[in-house]
């Protein structure tokens, strides 16, 4: 079995093609995306060569954030994005958004559940820090040229 099939299965889901295909296309994304670029890498222009359909991308997306695959990100900007959760539950970790490109970010600082309060039931946790990403504050400071390399720090620990 394949790491994404052990993965999925591990959460009681069914690994599909493509399921499998979505999981490993959100693994290798080092930003938050949109279920509209989803669809753009999967639904192709020509019907003989779709990968999937709309539905089946929105439900699998939901089934993975259901299961703890995927955690939503609301970064005020009227469209929900999705990225891989921690493998332990909750994510409890902050989401940078970048002003400029657009891009969103799981960042890897955590916040510690004992800073919560005991009395409370904690259904969703939306922890947005806004500004300039690497990318966009390097191009406005020396405009050099940057990629993905400079985001690996960024990347949650899995």
């Amino acid at each position: 079995m394949k790491e994404a099939e052990k993965i999925l299965a591990g959460k009681g889901i069914r690994p599909t093609e493509t399921r499998c295909t979505i999981y490993k296309y959100l693994k290798r994304k080092f930003y938050a995306i949109t279920l509209r670029e989803i669809e753009k890498t999967f639904i192709k222009k020509n019907d003989d060569n779709k990968t999937a359909d709309r539905t089946t991308i929105f439900r699998t997306i939901k089934l993975f954030q259901e299961k703890g695959i995927v955690h939503q990100i609301d970064d005020g900007m009227a469209v929900a994005k999705y990225a891989l959760s921690d493998e332990k539950g909750l994510d409890l970790h902050l989401h940078f958004h970048c002003t400029h490109c657009g891009n969103t970010f799981c960042l890897p600082n955590k916040v510690r559940r004992d800073s919560l309060p005991d009395k409370y039931e904690i259904t969703d946790v939306n922890l947005v820090i806004k500004g300039l990403c690497i990318k966009c504050r390097k191009a406005k400071n020396t405009k050099r040229k940057t990629d993905q390399s400079d985001y690996k720090n960024l990347k949650l620990s899995r």
